[in-house]
């Protein structure tokens, strides 16, 4: 009996200690055991913070500003000879309207150091009449007359069918536009036709093979005729 009491008041001391353990610590209590803490540590000096430490000399940039650099080995220096003005070859003192190239980066005049076009460059023909350049000439398109030549020129009327079989512009055929009169398909729109040798022609005898027997029959057409299954 007086076991079972033992065990019985151990489980409560033991349930009312864990409720204990797990309340929250208060605010207040908390402040006090850091500010605590913090006076009983050593005064010994804060550890560099790498993010601020200051960089080494070779990496401050104390060039003015309008110096160009440059850091091949990742120390910063003046790039080429320290002067931010370009080389007297690399400035441009040719006028803006005269045309420049620079082939080994030295500008120079282009060409004859004139900026109007060569007089064989130049399109002197009127707008109207057609040119060709086959080797850099500009001249005149064959004969020189902007017109088409009469074997071009369709005369034939717009109604007529017309061919050019060899670039000469003819008459299509007997020259009427209307079809020939075989041609014409004059049977009824409801009586089929064929056209073996290009001439239209009834098709067949025109009579269907009509299924006379009712629809709830079966049926069937061997030879073409049909007849009960």
């Amino acid at each position: 009996m007086f076991s079972v009491r033992r065990l019985l008041f151990s489980a409560v001391v033991a349930l009312v200690a864990g409720q204990a353990m797990a309340i929250p610590m208060p605010l207040p209590l908390r402040r006090a055991l850091a500010h605590q803490a913090l006076e009983q540590r050593e005064p010994a000096p804060f550890d560099t913070i790498h993010a601020y430490a200051k960089r080494a000399a070779a990496d401050v940039n104390t060039i003015p500003a309008e110096v160009a650099t440059t850091s091949p080995d990742g120390v910063i220096q003046v790039y080429g000879n320290g002067n931010s003005k370009r080389a007297a070859a690399d400035v441009n003192t040719i006028p803006a309207e005269v045309a420049t190239t620079s082939p080994n980066g030295v500008i120079q005049v282009y060409g004859n150091g004139n900026s109007k076009r060569a007089a064989a460059d130049v399109n002197t023909i009127p707008a109207e009449v057609a040119t060709t350049s086959p080797n850099g000439v500009i001249q005149v398109y064959g004969n020189g007359n902007s017109k088409r030549a009469a074997a071009d020129v369709n005369t034939i009327p717009a109604e007529v069918a017309t061919t050019s079989p060899n670039g000469v512009i003819q008459v299509y055929g007997n020259g009427n536009s209307k079809r020939a009169a075989a041609d014409v398909n004059t049977i009824p729109a409801e009586v089929a036709t064929t056209s073996p040798n290009g001439v239209i022609q009834v098709y067949g005898n025109q009579k269907r093979d009509v299924n006379m027997i009712p629809s709830e029959i079966a049926t069937r057409s061997i030879d073409g005729v049909i007849e009960y299954y």
